[in-house]
């Protein structure tokens, strides 16, 4: 900032300045008027219009705006990082720009001070918000005129009017306004208010006159950096990686995406009546979920260090829509067509759920962890595959890749189907003999092969 000098301040205000001119709406009006009276070579249309022009520009001339600007009209406003009227749209109290006073050195939560870089905000007149539109300009690079003033940087004073004293005197409204040096600071009624101890010794002894009163103001510069994070979701750049992300074959990219937000409206209808930021916001401010996490309970079975074997009647209930169809088909009357049928849906939906469950706990659980636990060891080879890759499970490894364990498998598997049937139907249980448990040994045999050609990695 060293390389900045007071001629290319002045020559942002200037520029901006006129910028302001041609973007006037009467301005661009007796432009037009003017021209057209030229055509019709009217003479007191001429006049009329140009005379116009004139205290227009007059109007936005350096030193006039200036001295309009920095001696009336800075009073019509606030620059903060901290509104009072975030709290009430109706509140007259003085707002505090964090930003000039003294930021503290460690942080041990989030606040303003936590960013690297915040938006200041600006609350008051319309008529003055212009104001604070030229402290925003860049001078250079990512330095404001704004920063530069924070900073006491030397070249401001001579850029704001080629008279020192009046220069001065801007500066000295500017800096008012901005460092928030309120002669008499005020608070409303209207905001909320907190007493505070100030130890605990004096709280418990009773003795008067030991609080602070604390008045939180909106922090609105914060607010408004989780508003632009929010509203990074309608990006372009955003919106292109989640319609992607179900595209197969190429490279996906991260994308942002905010759940169960609610919007606050702050000032109604007139949002500039609260600030700047407000105004730009529509209004809206942004509310994140507060509330302590919700743990919800797993669809899944965890499998308990001392059981044996996977297929309990806990895995009959996950499965237990598969078995109801199952025991409808063995009580509804002999049909060999629909018999086959039901008893292939039946089985379709068994075999479905554990195979979900078997690829649930091959992903979730650590390799392995079938270590500790007292499965029998061809479920141990099933759940646990990753288990084979490890340092000292050669065996483990070698019994995996030989495959035998499907067969046992398959046995446990069948033995569980005819112990459901058995339990349920004990009057007619001898006809659930060695051909029925050979048939349902089939049914396993089936889907494994099936997952093995889909390459599903459960087996």
């Amino acid at each position: 900032m060293e390389d900045i000098s007071w001629q290319d301040i002045r020559k942002v205000i200037v520029d901006f300045l006129q910028q302001r001119l041609n973007n006037n709406a009467n301005y661009k009006s007796e432009v037009t008027k003017l021209d057209k009276a030229k055509q019709a070579n009217d003479v007191s249309a001429i006049n009329e219009s140009q005379q116009k022009i004139n205290d227009l520009v007059k109007r936005f001339d350096f030193e006039t705006w200036m001295e309009d600007a920095a001696t009336r009209r800075i009073s019509w406003i606030t620059i903060g990082s901290h509104i009072s009227r975030g709290i009430h749209p109706s509140s007259p109290a003085d707002d505090v720009n964090y930003f000039a006073q003294n930021q503290p050195v460690t942080l041990n939560y989030v606040s303003s001070a936590t960013p690297s870089t915040l938006s200041i905000n600006c609350s008051g007149n319309a008529a003055a918000l212009d104001i604070f539109s030229l402290l925003n300009q860049f001078v250079k690079d990512d330095v404001t005129l704004l920063q530069l003033i924070i900073q006491n940087h030397p070249a401001v004073l001579p850029a704001l009017s080629d008279d020192e004293q009046k220069a001065a005197v801007y500066l000295a409204n500017l800096k008012k306004a901005i460092f928030n040096n309120f002669d008499n600071p005020k608070a409303s009624e209207l905001n909320k208010q907190l007493y505070w101890p100030n130890s605990q010794d004096t709280y418990l002894s009773g003795v008067d006159n030991h609080y602070r009163l604390l008045i939180p103001l909106y922090p609105s510069s914060l607010c408004h950096l989780v508003y632009q994070k929010v509203q990074t979701r309608f990006s372009d750049e955003n919106k292109k990686a989640r319609e992607q992300r179900r595209i197969k074959g190429i490279e996906h990219q991260s994308y942002f995406s905010f759940h169960h937000l609610a919007v606050v409206k702050l000032g109604g209808s007139n949002p500039q009546g609260v600030s700047q930021l407000t105004c730009n916001q529509g209004g809206r401010n942004f509310l994140l979920p507060s509330m302590p996490p919700k743990f919800e309970k797993s669809s899944f079975l965890t499998i308990n260090k001392v059981q044996e074997t996977i297929f309990t009647n806990s895995m009959q209930y996950f499965c237990r829509f598969g078995f109801r169809l199952l025991f409808d088909m063995v009580q509804a009357p002999k049909n060999n067509v629909e018999e086959r049928d039901n008893r292939k849906d039946a089985f379709a939906v068994i075999l479905s759920l554990l195979l979900k469950y078997a690829r649930h706990i091959q992903k979730t659980m650590p390799a392995g962890w079938s270590r500790d636990y007292s499965l029998k060891f061809n479920q141990k080879l099933w759940l646990d595959p990753k288990r084979s890759n490890l340092d000292g499970e050669q065996d483990f490894k070698q019994k995996y890749d030989k495959g035998e364990w499907i067969v046992e498998l398959e046995k446990d598997f069948a033995f569980w189907i005819q112990n459901a049937l058995v339990k349920k139907f004990e009057n007619i249980q001898q006809q659930f003999s060695d051909p029925e448990f050979m048939e349902w040994r089939k049914e396993l045999s089936a889907a494994v092969k099936a997952s093995q050609r889909k390459k599903e990695g459960i087996f």
